[in-house]
């Protein structure tokens, strides 16, 4: 991926990231189609992210795993019931992420999962497939809010997070349909200009780090707290510790939330090799 020149301080240049989109191709009939890639798209670094990777797997000591997850069962079939497979298709790439519903018929993800979509659907647990609108494109936060009209999921209340806290994280890690729940310590929670999802700079965010190994398929999903409240939006994972990932912290999803939804928006470009 080709950036543009520019530096961030030094402190937040030490961070790291791997964007958690994964390629997906999906089984269908054997007939004629228009030709698409079926390898990954490169993933966009950002280097303030990669700074922060970095310094905290320099100085801080290796977390102990998270333990399991201790969800009341309630919440968890709750959460699985609000959570689907983001599929898209950009610049002739079939990927996949994850995503919750806060509301009715209304999908959170992140925007780099949709990112130059010119198709969007999603998955939902019962294995039904629903066309969706993007309606919210938020790179400087890396959220994104699409409408799916028939969606029918529970919605997931929003909360704040606990340094310290326990709490798990649903998704489709590798694309997979079935919903996977991961332990997630937040270890941290900070302030930082860590670049958009274009990494452009002058995009200060409130960010969750996590003790939690996430892979390709995870970004998008939610992370919950024992309460049933989304505290968090799953987005990359460290470099040089792969037990240091890192959310986009709830605080804010209320502006995306906010933002009035007419239609469909732009998606912005692909995401670049």
């Amino acid at each position: 991926m080709t950036h543009a020149a520019h530096r961030r301080p030094a402190v937040v240049a030490l961070f790291l990231s791997l964007f958690l989109v994964v390629p997906i191709v999906e089984a269908g009939p054997a007939v004629a189609a228009p030709a698409t890639r079926t390898q990954a798209a490169a993933a966009p670094s950002s280097n303030a992210l990669e700074v922060l990777g970095n310094l905290l797997a320099r100085l801080l000591p290796p977390p102990p795993a998270p333990a399991a997850p201790t969800l009341p069962p309630a919440v968890v079939s709750q959460v699985l019931a609000s959570t689907v497979r983001v599929n898209g298709l950009a610049c002739g790439v079939r990927v996949a992420g994850s995503g919750f519903s806060p509301a009715p018929d209304v999908i959170v993800t992140n925007a780099h999962v949709v990112a130059g979509n010119t198709a969007t659907s999603v998955l939902r647990p019962d294995g039904k497939t629903l066309p969706a609108v993007v309606q919210v494109f938020d790179p400087k936060r890396d959220l994104a809010v699409l409408s799916v009209p028939g969606l029918g999921e529970p919605s997931l209340p929003v909360g704040s997070a606990a340094t310290g806290e326990t709490d798990a994280i649903f998704g489709h890690p590798q694309g997979q349909a079935a919903v996977r729940v991961l332990p997630a310590t937040v270890t941290r929670h900070v302030t930082a200009d860590i670049g958009d999802i274009y990494d452009q700079p002058g995009a200060v965010r409130q960010i969750l780090v996590l003790n939690a190994t996430l892979i390709p398929g995870d970004s998008g999903s939610a992370l919950v707290n024992r309460a049933g409240q989304v505290v968090g939006v799953a987005f990359a994972t460290a470099s040089l510790r792969r037990a240091t990932s890192f959310a986009v912290a709830s605080e804010e999803l209320a502006p995306v939330l906010a933002q009035p939804r007419g239609g469909a928006v732009s998606t912005g470009p692909c995401l670049e090799d």
